[in-house]
């Protein structure tokens, strides 16, 4: 199963949020001013998500 992880003490939430944007799946989206995970089940380990994130908040693991 995927485990995916925002570390919200580094996270910028809506101010900073490229690893939305670029998810294919949809698996991250804005919630207020927080980013959260959804259908975490639909992530596709392409782990852009962690590769765009500036401040390295975004972790994917198998």
């Amino acid at each position: 199963m995927v485990k995916i992880t925002i570390d919200y003490d580094k996270c910028d939430g809506a101010d900073c949020a490229e690893c939305v944007d670029v998810c294919p799946m949809e698996v991250l989206i804005i919630d207020g001013e927080k980013i959260v995970i959804q259908n975490k089940e639909e992530c596709s380990l392409c782990e852009v998500c962690m590769d765009v994130c500036p401040n390295e908040a975004v972790n994917v693991e198998e």
